[in-house]
């Protein structure tokens, strides 16, 4: 019986749910470039970053602003990885 190294069952974790360095650095610079409270990111994959917020103000507001605050996060990570953010009503 051979064993997994545990590095490697969190690489594919992380990478399965889209936690991945891209993620963490979207995660920090949000709240900032954002600038909506109440709303989290959940996850970021192939493009898209998933959100959600109790607010349907929040979730309108995201909608209208989501061109600029694709361009804006951009800047932070190397080209133009993020596509598109999908917020929900939780």
């Amino acid at each position: 019986m051979s064993w997994t190294p545990s590095e490697e069952i969190i690489n594919l974790l992380r990478e399965q749910l889209g936690l991945d360095d891209v993620f963490f650095t979207l995660e920090k610079v949000w709240d900032r470039e954002v600038g909506i409270e109440g709303v989290e990111i959940t996850g970021y994959k192939n493009g898209t970053i998933f959100a959600r917020t109790q607010s349907s103000v929040a979730n309108y507001e995201i909608t209208i602003r989501k061109g600029e605050i694709v361009k804006r996060l951009n800047q932070y990570i190397s080209g133009q990885k993020i596509k598109n953010i999908k917020i929900s009503i939780k």
